[in-house]
């Protein structure tokens, strides 16, 4: 009997998400970018603080920028992406015109690369074609580090928000980031179920970062015990802005979620009772 008890909550355990990713109460959450791949939750506080958007990570998707740039003409924007070159430009044509042809649907996107050139020939607005790499890594040519970019920024980091969407290089940047007080991090975090003792020792290490809202992105299934295998997670400063002691008490996704991939639901989020 003692033994199945014991089981049980090992089965418990194991079922859900640990208990450190459970989100904290925030009021005036509020979401910029579309309502699919792309957009992410802050709340108003973060959005009306913030005087810099630091992204890392941009391919053919930069809708949080853009809505993060209709609320304030004054906001500075600089993306980090080395990827996003003429040749990427070239290729998302032919790929997005052969969708077309195929599909007779997502017309316009064929011509994302000219909202790309309008939108960043704006003020302060401003993509560098570089790596983002850990500081000690000057291995890797035409790259920069997370602290060499700070120190070019004339900017406070209690300022800067910053989103980071670079495809398992986020666990790379995680000592450097810590070095830092950034007023918002909004990290994807991919392949969860194999790096998440290293997500959990971030939080615990960087407690003035509280996580305000997760979301399960739904392009991959959930692993063996049910989880998103990808997680969106906006960690907000509490020393900066304002975060209420206590956890959330509704059910995640909420009503500012989406689905990343429209064709799949949503992967509701779930935390361990043990």
């Amino acid at each position: 009997m003692i033994e199945r008890e014991r089981e049980r909550e090992e089965k418990v355990k194991k079922f859900g998400l640990p208990l450190i990713f459970k989100p904290y109460l925030s009021k005036n959450l509020l979401r910029l970018g579309h309502n699919k791949d792309g957009g992410y939750i802050i709340n108003q506080e973060i959005l009306d603080k913030s005087e810099l958007l630091l992204t890392f990570g941009l391919g053919d998707e930069f809708s949080f920028e853009e809505d993060f740039k209709k609320n304030g003409k004054n906001k500075k924007i600089i993306v980090y992406d080395h990827t996003v070159t003429k040749v990427f430009w070239l290729k998302h044509f032919i790929n997005s015109f052969l969708h077309f042809i195929r599909n007779r649907k997502n017309f316009l996107r064929i011509f994302k690369y000219f909202k790309y050139l309008k939108f960043f020939k704006m003020d302060n607005v401003n993509h560098i074609k570089l790596r983002v790499r850990e500081h000690n890594n000057y291995f890797i040519k035409n790259s920069i580090s997370l602290i060499e970019i700070i120190k070019k920024i004339n900017i406070p980091e209690e300022k800067i928000l910053l989103k980071i969407d670079i495809d398992m290089d986020e666990y790379r940047l995680l000592e450097d980031i810590s070095k830092f007080n950034f007023l918002c991090i909004i990290i994807e975090f991919t392949h969860v179920d194999l790096f998440q003792d290293q997500i959990i020792k971030f939080l615990e290490n960087n407690n003035k970062y509280k996580i305000i809202h997760i979301h399960g992105n739904n392009f991959d299934y959930p692993c063996k015990n049910n989880n998103p295998i990808h997680l969106e997670i906006t960690l907000a400063n509490q020393n900066l802005i304002y975060v209420d002691a206590n956890k959330i008490n509704y059910e995640l996704p909420i009503d500012l979620d989406y689905p990343n991939d429209i064709k799949n639901k949503e992967i509701p989020i779930k935390f361990n009772q043990i």
